[in-house]
């Protein structure tokens, strides 16, 4: 019996050139952190909804400091956004306030201390990829909205030259039809800007991806999520502006940060081996 077990080889992690295995990373009691899937999951309509119930139940563990974050980036954003110049180059660092979102997120779901600072973290850790993706956010917008702009052009174009003999009303209506058209393909086009760009801030921040790495996979975790991300858009675009309308304004307090915290609920369901849907 002996002999039979200590001729059995015992099982190594080392690795053939003498470093250390690459072991799964921990949280501070040897917990295991939510790993990245190879393989977006596909989530059912419901996670749609438990996305921002779950962020809800990040907001009310420490709403204080959540809506201190949140007034915070309000104010910075409001005043930059005032100023000729910043209020276009806040638009590439909202990706790394975003990014400073989801790594307080991540920090407070997996039992660490959430701090007033994780706002501003992403600048420190990974401000050039989420300015990069704040970048590409930018051009893909104006690249979006050239039928649009196109649209526009063309109604003032008609206009200045008298409809080239038309009528007012026949005008009128050409005009209008060709901006809604315009405006309808300026949709559409953002539909796959949206889903390359979503999930991709959790992508850099928690995962260390390159841009555009992260954004391909963020949009091919779009695909196969539609459902999920259609009922969350609806939930936000029909439910939450009332709440906000009832509350006289107030609401937006408490709105932002949990719209905020959805882009790291939806990234544990979709993307990691612990979703948090099944919590």
């Amino acid at each position: 019996m002996s002999s039979s077990n200590s001729s059995q080889s015992n099982v190594s992690l080392q690795k053939p050139n003498g470093q250390p295995p690459n072991l799964p990373p921990t949280d501070e009691y040897g917990g295991l952190l939510p790993q990245l899937l190879a393989n977006p999951r596909k989530c059912d309509a419901a996670a749609g909804m438990s996305w921002i119930v779950k962020a809800f139940g990040l907001f009310k563990d420490q709403p204080l400091l959540w809506f201190g974050m949140s007034v915070t980036f309000l104010v910075i954003v409001g005043i930059a956004s005032s100023i000729p110049l910043l209020n276009i180059l806040i638009i590439p660092t909202l990706f790394m306030f975003l990014g400073g979102f989801i790594k307080g997120a991540a920090a407070q779901s997996q039992g660490a201390e959430l701090r007033f600072d994780h706002l501003f973290s992403a600048f420190k850790s990974h401000w050039q990829p989420l300015l990069i993706l704040g970048l590409l956010y930018l051009v893909g917008i104006i690249i979006c909205m050239i039928p649009l702009f196109i649209a526009m052009g063309s109604m003032m174009f008609s206009m200045m030259t008298g409809g080239m003999g038309s009528s007012y009303g026949m005008m009128n209506d050409i005009s209008l039809g060709s901006i809604f058209l315009g405006y309808l393909l300026s949709m559409l086009l953002i539909i796959p800007l949206y889903m390359a760009l979503w999930f991709a801030p959790a992508l850099v921040v928690l995962h260390d991806l390159d841009p555009i790495a992260a954004m391909k996979k963020s949009f091919e975790a779009g695909k196969v999520n539609v459902v999920p991300i259609l009922v969350y858009g609806l939930i936000s675009v029909l439910l939450l502006p009332i709440l906000t309308m009832l509350t006289l304004g107030l609401g937006v307090f408490l709105i932002l940060p949990i719209m905020l915290l959805t882009y790291y609920t939806s990234y544990r369901d979709v993307w990691t081996d612990q979703p948090v849907s099944a919590v």
